[in-house]
């Protein structure tokens, strides 16, 4: 595989059609980097870190407890393997605890990717051949979450589907730069 499923060349911006209670736009936009990248998502920024072979998302676990947010300090969670491989599937599993006020304090966190396929999709941005399709679970604590993404060739994300709400995200546009 020699196209870049994920680019996150400095400027790259892409705009999503947000299906679901109401019709929407999602922006994504790489705004920095320094040893890491920082993505502007909807207004949010998300620090990703691309590593041979793999896209980390950084991120913060806290919980509440006892009304009070609790930190377990930011990890490093495995987000995408590259190259994709047809079938291949991965995890990764978080399993934390912090003393609070004399209490051991729990958090767990549980991250699955399988069903990678490979298909041809078409998107209001156009139509993409050779586009992985990977089934992605997250469990924390109870909570459980499961996504479908697409990704197309030197594009990257073409389309996300969370069932659970009734939200399909489509490409609209996007413009990309060279690193």
């Amino acid at each position: 595989m020699s196209a870049d499923y994920f680019p996150l060349a400095l400027g790259n911006k892409w705009t999503y059609q947000v299906k679901g209670e109401a019709t929407s736009q999602a922006k994504i936009e790489v705004i920095s980097y320094d040893t890491i990248y920082t993505v502007l998502m909807q207004g949010e920024e998300v620090l990703m870190d691309r590593r041979e072979g793999e896209v980390n998302l950084l991120n913060e676990l806290t919980t509440t407890y006892l009304g009070e947010r609790i930190s377990f300090g930011t990890i490093r969670e495995s987000y995408l393997k590259l190259p994709f491989i047809k079938n291949d599937s991965w995890e990764q599993r978080f399993e934390l605890s912090t003393i609070y006020t004399g209490d051991t304090v729990y958090k767990t966190l549980f991250i699955s990717v399988d069903s990678i396929d490979i298909t041809t999709l078409t998107v209001p941005s156009g139509k993409y051949n050779e586009v992985y399709c990977l089934r992605r679970m997250g469990v924390e604590d109870d909570d459980s979450t499961i996504s479908y993404e697409w990704y197309a060739p030197n594009i990257g994300l073409v389309r996300k589907e969370i069932p659970a709400d009734s939200v399909v995200w489509e490409l609209e546009d996007f413009t990309l730069h060279e690193e």
